[in-house]
């Protein structure tokens, strides 16, 4: 999540993450967001805000919500409000504790790296934003260098570090000379050796770099690399319909549609005893594919089926009656 959470420590009473309440809340939001299980994720966020008020640790959960929430409802101008409402706040926390000097500074430069990287990835992701992310980024490396000069074992870090370096060379010709002139410049081997030191020795920052190193993977295109790393993902996280998003765009970016709507339609079988809602999503995956490969009357069927099942989601029944449409439009 973004480097998320950082080892949060209080200069009176030691580490945060030493306290078994406070790590349990940390560790317990953590997995509810990978999780999609936004409303509980929320709730230990603002167990943390009551007991920590001036520590920026339960607003930067609450920001990585709704990046979260963001993916899974694109476009969405509520979602992306409360995400830079919530986003804000947490640096504002971060740079007064700063002020205050109760917390160690070298936790809340890392978590002001956190906070920018999670507002470059948001400008990416949601808005195709590469200029103000660009800055962003730039941002969140300097205080992560920072953090990286005080603390050379502060792994949760290296998410950030190892992000920086491999997209800063990845980055659309476009902006490259942009990037150049204001000193974005990574190295990509190093990045990539950052990434693994987070997946391998990060306290809380384990499953983020494995995001991130997919991301790596994809973008590099080494397809046979990212996916086992992404089934990882759905096998840890299987109520995160995200994540299938994620696996259809690589079927699609090699052309594979075909094999990715088989692949949905196996999901589906998987999904079906355990989670009705799941094995939709599924389906929903595999009819976008179908029409992707000009199967439209297959991928009629397959929204139909989604339609048969008992139970109902405002969210999915509207990516249904959208898909539809632009099937029978197209």
């Amino acid at each position: 999540m973004v480097a998320l959470i950082l080892s949060l420590v209080l200069a009176a009473d030691g580490p945060l993450y030493s306290d078994p309440a406070a790590d349990s809340l940390i560790r317990q939001a953590m997995e509810a967001t990978y999780g999609l299980h936004l409303n509980q994720a929320r709730e230990a966020a603002s167990k943390l805000q009551e007991r920590f008020p001036d520590h920026p640790a339960g607003y930067l959960i609450r920001a990585e919500t709704y990046w979260w929430e963001a993916q899974t409802d694109p476009h969405n101008e509520t979602i992306e409000s409360a995400y830079y409402r919530a986003q804000d706040l947490a640096v504002q926390k971060a740079e007064s504790a700063i002020k205050a000097a109760k917390y160690p500074k070298v936790e809340l430069l890392a978590y002001l790296a956190s906070a920018h990287g999670s507002y470059a990835r948001f400008q990416v992701t949601q808005k195709g934003a590469y200029f103000s992310a660009l800055r962003a980024g730039l941002r969140a490396h300097k205080y992560a260098e920072q953090v990286y000069e005080l603390d050379r074992d502060y792994y949760d870090i290296y998410v950030g570090l190892g992000a920086f370096n491999f997209f800063t060379g990845s980055l659309p010709s476009v902006i490259k000379p942009f990037a150049f002139l204001i000193g974005a410049r990574g190295n990509r081997d190093l990045g990539l050796e950052q990434l693994h030191t987070a997946m391998e020795k990060a306290r809380y920052s384990r499953t983020e770099g494995r995001i991130v190193y997919y991301t790596a993977m994809l973008e590099d295109k080494q397809y046979a690399v990212a996916f086992p790393v992404l089934e990882k993902l759905v096998a840890d996280y299987p109520d995160n319909f995200v994540l299938y998003v994620w696996a259809a765009d690589w079927f699609r970016q090699q052309r594979k549609n075909l094999e990715g709507a088989e692949y949905f339609e196996r999901m589906f079988e998987k999904q079906i005893q355990r989670s009705a809602m799941m094995a939709k999503y599924a389906l929903l995956e595999k009819a976008g594919l179908q029409f992707a490969h000009n199967r439209k009357n297959e991928a009629i069927q397959t929204l139909e089926r989604i339609r048969s099942i008992p139970g109902t989601d405002r969210l999915l029944a509207s990516k249904v009656e959208s898909l539809e449409k632009q099937i029978r439009k197209g």
